[in-house]
């Protein structure tokens, strides 16, 4: 093991002795450091200093034996690392025998920000080498680059050291429109950024580092990393693979590639376990299934019956106002081909089935399509008005009903999203019984084993599955509010009640195995 040039990092010493405090808390072991992680660890994502349920998540959290904290340098353009950094010093501050060695903390860099007017050109201005991924959107994992983002993240989190650092979605740079970015390019440059962070964790700024990716542990996908792959090039490139110290991929109910072992290879993070590479899962309740985004939560649950009745009526009434004033419209109006724009009844109406297949592509259809495309109709019956009627009362008239329908029309999208929210919800629910039924060492909120004060059984579900696997070491969630960390928290004390064979009938579910049929 590696000795800390600096002392303010996290030591085997401290982790121990603060993961002793709350034995309920399950932990694991960074292999190539020799210190004590929470199996939960507090995912900063959409964190920031202005919220204060945001510091009382991560008080509590801290509060039930979590020592994980990821955060990265493009997180709310930096204000994550800020919230952390400030928080975690008034914790500190305020609770005697907490000591900043006895915590983890990890961030990532290689998401290019826009920090000046001037961006790209004044931010990119002394990096040799990096990838347009779209027109405001660019990546790199230059040692140049590296090192001004590490310096940054150390400022904004207040710390001497970055416990573990990652390069952030390196294959994005694959995507590249300016050049052909290859493979072969790509692990070239990968291993000239470990060999540049071997010397900063010969500096203390950080204690090892490693790869958050999406594909990584895919072999399947276009855009997959192998590590066998990156650690051969140790040869050409001489980094430290003692250094080389965590890797962090998705794990959820849906997406369970990075503990499927697939004949005749073993899993990614069997493999990984073999290297000595710590594991970290992100994305527990934010799934991909069947080429959908699926959220693992059934909040509200039991009310949820009631619920549905009475947004259904609302929504029929939305619908009905609707169409009502498109029928009027074509009273009001000479032009014909103006009036036959206004159908959005109809046409919302045919699609409903469709859109509450999927809440997250209905919402962005509903919010960047149709209400844009009827701002524009309405725009073209404004103008036509204007130019052509003669009649004040007349052009009032419309006007009037123009202002009215635009209301009529957004209040109707407000209702079908709520109506999606609710179809996405009901399938959770659904969900959550049937993976109830089928591994009966779930946490539940019902019957005589009944967990008080569960905000979402479902993800309580998930984070407990992400949590019992064995070769995984951390799993990252996002709490934003003490409730979230109470489900959280409860999931992990749990998770040692999940079996392999508990691990294997939910692998088996129909429900998850009928939406990646799908894919």
């Amino acid at each position: 093991m590696l000795t800390r040039a600096l002392a303010h990092a996290a030591t085997a010493q401290d982790t121990a002795a603060f993961a002793a405090k709350t034995p309920a808390m399950p932990t694991s072991t960074l292999p190539k450091r020799g210190i004590t992680l929470s199996k939960l660890g507090f995912g900063a994502y959409r964190v920031k200093d202005t919220q204060d349920a945001h510091r009382r998540a991560l008080e509590k959290a801290v509060a039930s034996g979590v020592n994980v904290i990821d955060t990265s340098a493009h997180f709310g353009y930096g204000a994550s690392e800020t919230f952390i950094g400030k928080t975690l010093k008034d914790i500190l501050a305020s609770k005697p025998g907490l000591r900043r060695e006895q915590f983890v903390i990890v961030s990532k860099a290689g998401f290019v920000l826009p920090q000046t007017p001037a961006f790209p050109a004044e931010v990119l201005g002394h990096v040799p080498s990096y990838a347009k991924i779209g027109d405001n959107s660019y990546h790199s994992i230059h040692p140049t680059f590296l090192k001004d983002q590490i310096t940054a993240s150390l400022a904004r989190l207040q710390l001497d050291t970055l416990d573990v650092f990652l390069l952030n979605h390196p294959e994005r740079m694959l995507g590249d429109r300016q050049s052909a970015y290859s493979k072969p390019k790509l692990y070239k440059e990968i291993a000239e950024a470990f060999a540049y962070l071997d010397t900063e964790v010969a500096t203390g700024r950080i204690g090892g580092y490693g790869l958050c990716s999406n594909a990584l542990h895919i072999p399947t996908t276009e855009d997959h990393l192998s590590l066998k792959a990156l650690v051969n090039t140790r040869g050409d490139f001489g980094w430290k693979l003692e250094n080389f110290v965590a890797v962090q991929v998705p794990l959820n109910l849906f997406e369970r590639d990075l503990v499927t072992d697939v004949f005749p290879s073993k899993s990614f993070a069997r493999e990984a376990k073999e290297h000595k590479i710590f594991v970290f899962t992100n994305r527990p309740l934010n799934a991909i299934g069947g080429g959908q985004i699926v959220t693992l939560e059934n909040r509200n649950h039991l009310d949820r019956k009631n619920m549905n009745s009475k947004l259904l009526d609302t929504l029929g009434l939305s619908f009905q106002s609707l169409a009502e004033m498109e029928l009027d419209i074509k009273e009001m109006i000479v032009e014909e081909s103006i009036a036959l724009k206004f159908i959005w009844s109809e046409i919302l109406s045919e699609n409903l089935p469709r859109l509450s297949a999927n809440y997250f592509a209905a919402r962005h259809y509903l919010e960047k399509e149709v209400l844009p495309a009827i701002d524009r109709d309405l725009k073209v019956l404004e103008d036509s008005t204007n130019d052509h009627t003669q009649d004040q009362e007349d052009k009032d008239s419309v006007i009037s009903w123009i202002d009215r329908y635009r209301r009529e029309a957004r209040t109707l999208v407000t209702d079908i999203a709520s109506f999606c929210q609710i179809d996405s919800d009901k399938r959770n629910d659904e969900l959550n019984l049937v993976l109830g039924l089928i591994c009966k060492n779930f946490v539940s909120d019902a019957g005589l084993d009944a967990v008080a004060d569960i905000g979402s059984p479902l993800s309580v579900k998930a984070i407990q599955y992400c949590v019992a696997q064995e070769n995984v070491g951390c799993t990252l969630v996002g709490m934003r509010t003490p409730e979230y960390v109470h489900d959280a928290v409860v999931a992990a004390e749990a998770s040692h009640r999940l079996t392999k064979e508990d691990l294997k009938a939910v692998a088996q579910c129909p429900l998850l195995l009928a939406v990646n049929a799908d894919k």
